[in-house]
């Protein structure tokens, strides 16, 4: 008998059963020999928007872009070809074909990330007619820095981060704007060494994770051993509570979160971040005499410099709960939160057959915080068998 039951308590309890019901379903796996099958490769032949010395790869540069004997995917800079003064070095840069709005997790696994002097790596989002329509840097390297560096973008109205947001990464620049701190967007940067550089490899990798709902934009960077068991390339299903804080979030609070993005992949070579002399100079050697870096670094062989400017990455899953994301840009009004489970009418897209990455134990960092999150989703088990008891 429902009537016994009063209705407001029941869609509280309904709405309190959906709480921690955050299972993101597996709409895009990006692995092995077919991986490039969901990129695109762009327009430009060379890097025109950030100054940097580089000619875009092609689909016909395949000692750049290839997938390894142990199935994994590598976009490197070409560092086997002599480079002439006033001409540019070949590196990767891909988009992703699809397009995606709020609801929506990207998770990509990587065994190497591009550094050496010189080198700017990226793994990203941008917006229409960017750098207009904002930018989520999700992982953010240059030169020889050992901490992953993320960022926020945004252009036009007032977005900053809020101070109250909890996050493990150590804010260095809280206005989103572009016209603010020259160009940085609000930046964040991993106090875990781990996160970037020769430090990163050696300990195995690891899976950058984000989370973009409507309420926030949250990121995580796990090393090997702490992946979750339950994380991998095959996985149906992603549940960001298992994860634990966060290394930085940008609310919604203090900035409009309903853009629309596609992913980006690049390594740039000098450019207005990683070039500028006193960025480079902070973890390379002094430029000598009147030598930039283009001259010092890009030109001439570049055997030895370039020989870790390369991406390795087992995959990149996408998981969606927004079942208009596509390769048209969807309106990003009406778009459901994460805090739903949406598993019905959602496409789904798989490249390639690699296997999935070798993952380690749960992650330390997330178990305290996971520990309370069951705690809460025990307790509203509780409070529906109460209810259902109600209304039998």
């Amino acid at each position: 008998m429902i009537s016994n039951l009063p209705i407001s308590l029941f869609a509280t309890l309904l709405v309190l059963s959906g709480v921690r019901a955050a299972q993101y379903p597996l709409t895009e796996s990006h692995s092995g020999t077919t991986f490039f099958d969901g990129w695109r490769f762009p327009a430009e032949t060379y890097d025109n928007t950030t100054n940097g010395d580089t000619f875009w790869a092609t689909a016909q540069n395949t000692s750049l872009l290839y997938t390894n004997e142990a199935g994994r995917v590598v976009l490197k800079v070409d560092n086997t070809s002599f480079v002439p003064y006033n001409e540019k070095r070949y590196a990767p840069k891909l988009f992703s074909k699809n397009s995606y709005g709020p609801g929506t997790v990207f998770v990509m696994d990587a065994v190497h990330l591009p550094y050496g002097c010189s080198v700017w790596g990226a793994f990203w989002t941008q917006g229409a007619n960017w750098p207009a329509g904002g930018e989520i840097d999700i992982f953010e390297g240059i030169n020889q820095r050992k901490e992953n560096m993320m960022a926020l973008h945004t252009s036009g109205g007032t977005c900053t981060i809020d101070q109250n947001s909890q996050m493990t990464g150590r804010i260095d620049a809280s206005d989103c704007d572009q016209s603010a701190n020259s160009g940085s967007g609000c930046t964040v940067y991993d106090r875990n060494e781990n996160s970037y550089g020769e430090a990163f490899s050696q300990a195995g990798g690891g899976i950058f994770v984000t989370e973009w709902t409507n309420e926030a934009i949250r990121i995580w960077f796990i090393s090997r051993s702490n992946i979750p068991n339950s994380l991998s390339a095959t996985a149906e299903n992603f549940d960001t509570s298992v994860l634990g804080t966060p290394t930085a979030e940008y609310s919604s609070s203090t900035c409009s979160l309903e853009s629309l993005f596609e992913l980006a992949l690049n390594i740039a070579l000098c450019g207005d971040f990683a070039g500028l002399p006193a960025l480079l100079e902070q973890t390379c050697p002094p430029l000598e005499g009147d030598k930039t870096c283009y001259t010092t670094y890009v030109i001439d062989d570049a055997s030895a410099t370039y020989a870790n400017a390369y991406f390795e990455l087992n995959y990149i899953n996408v998981y969606t709960t927004n079942q208009t994301a596509g390769g048209d840009l969807p309106s990003a009004s009406g778009i459901g939160k994460s805090t739903m489970t949406v598993t019905a009418g959602v496409s789904r897209t798989v490249s390639g057959g690699g296997s999935a990455a070798t993952n380690g134990t749960n992650a330390g960092s997330g178990a305290s915080s996971s520990g309370m999150r069951n705690g809460v989703e025990w307790g509203v088990m509780g409070l529906l068998g109460l209810g259902l008891g109600l209304v039998l």
